[in-house]
């Protein structure tokens, strides 16, 4: 019996680790439809906001605002369950505390970008300053958005044979 494996074998199996590996780091990062959908419910919200201001019609945006996100992150979340986890091995040990400080950072940008503008906008009284506002805040949001998620796959991706 012969317990050689050819060459050829050893590579093609080795192609297909990688392609699974490549699956799985893909698929458990957040989508760019992700970043657009809440782009644009926020958006829709402050239009809404700075449209009806107070009244049924406010809260039915909010109603719909809570509606969106809860069927935007169900969707995620659904889609993240369905394959299989990301193992700890896969993930460099100093990866960790980036991608989290990324993260984090990410949100107060946002808002720090969102409210600045809709102060100045308000100071200028320019019509519809929340709408304005949000929408350049959601362009930070879906660009930094992306770049995170290829930053990680940037970590995660090279390294073939796991930690190091």
């Amino acid at each position: 019996m012969n317990d050689q494996i050819e060459p050829a074998d050893a590579a093609r199996a080795l192609s297909e680790i990688g392609r699974r590996r490549e699956q799985v780091i893909r698929r458990t990062a957040i989508p760019r439809w992700y970043w657009w959908a809440i782009a644009v419910l926020e958006i829709a919200f402050a239009a809404d906001a700075d449209y009806s201001r107070r009244g049924a019609l406010f809260w039915a945006g909010n109603a719909l605002l809570a509606a969106g996100m809860l069927a935007v992150n169900g969707l995620l979340l659904s889609r993240q369950s369905r394959g299989p986890a990301l193992s700890p091995d896969l993930v460099a040990p100093d990866s960790g505390p980036r991608l989290l400080a990324g993260s984090v950072a990410l949100w107060p940008a946002v808002a720090g970008v969102t409210l600045g503008t809709n102060l100045g906008l308000e100071a200028a009284r320019v019509p519809y300053p929340a709408t304005i506002a949000t929408a350049v805040g959601m362009a930070v949001l879906v660009a930094g958005g992306q770049v995170l998620m290829r930053y990680r796959l940037h970590l995660l991706a090279p390294r073939p044979g796991g930690r190091g």
